[in-house]
């Protein structure tokens, strides 16, 4: 199974990748595509996490627990690994880039998972 790495270059962009999902039958996306909007998900909205969603004091927007939901579905059927459900890196990035100063390792940090999210959308 090929894993997908995506963290969006900026808000705007996440929003795209969100918004593009977001008029999709979730289900019918091909992985790439559904991990993009997955991910801009995480780094949007870093507070959200995956376990849980249906909880209604989840912090869940009601809109995008669908998007759990079928991180979920493909997760058990193996279609998604853990980097992929759990997309720290971007949601990690999504704080960052929320930030005004960074120390040199969160520089070169932010410079790592931008070049593995672009290493693995070209593969």
């Amino acid at each position: 199974m090929k894993t997908f790495i995506y963290v969006p270059n900026s808000a705007k962009e996440a929003a795209t990748q969100l918004l593009f999902a977001l008029g999709s039958r979730l289900g019918q996306l091909p992985k790439g595509s559904f991990v993009r909007a997955w991910s801009s998900i995480a780094y949007l909205f870093p507070g959200l996490y995956p376990d849980g969603y249906e909880n209604l004091d989840s912090g869940w927007p009601r809109a995008l627990r669908r998007f759990a939901s079928e991180a979920w579905r493909r997760a058990n059927v193996g279609d998604l690994g853990d980097e992929e459900l759990y997309p720290s890196g971007a949601q990690w990035c999504g704080l960052y880039d929320q930030m005004n100063g960074h120390t040199t390792y969160e520089i070169e940090r932010r410079l790592e998972l931008a070049t593995l999210s672009a290493e693995c959308a070209n593969a």
